[in-house]
């Protein structure tokens, strides 16, 4: 009987290391999981950031040929208005001369 009880004694000793030793690794597990994720979490930040700052970098890119091609629109609109001032004049002055030749014909 006496050995018996040693044997219990054993078996609940080797269950009690069993336990620590799970615990144990089960705490550096649950740790080391949750140092993985704050790590994702810090690398998925930086790739947003990234991300932004590229997006921010295409469309300043994209505004700034916008920005110029306006003003070259813009140019080519003053210097099409400035065309048409002077096909208007060459129209005026060509209607003023039809009209003076018919008057001479007249007179």
């Amino acid at each position: 009987m006496n050995n018996l009880k040693t044997v219990e004694m054993d078996d609940h000793n080797l269950l009690l290391a069993l336990a620590g030793v799970i615990s144990a690794f089960g705490l550096k597990e649950i740790w080391a999981i949750i140092q993985k994720k704050m790590d994702i979490g810090a690398k998925k930040e930086e790739r947003e950031e990234s991300l932004y700052t590229k997006q921010i970098e295409v469309l300043t890119n994209k505004i700034t040929q916008l920005e110029t091609k306006i003003e070259l629109l813009i140019e080519e609109n003053i210097q099409l208005r400035v065309k048409v001032v002077k096909m208007e004049a060459r129209l005026i002055n060509s209607a003023k001369k039809k009209v003076n030749r018919k008057k001479d014909e007249r007179n």
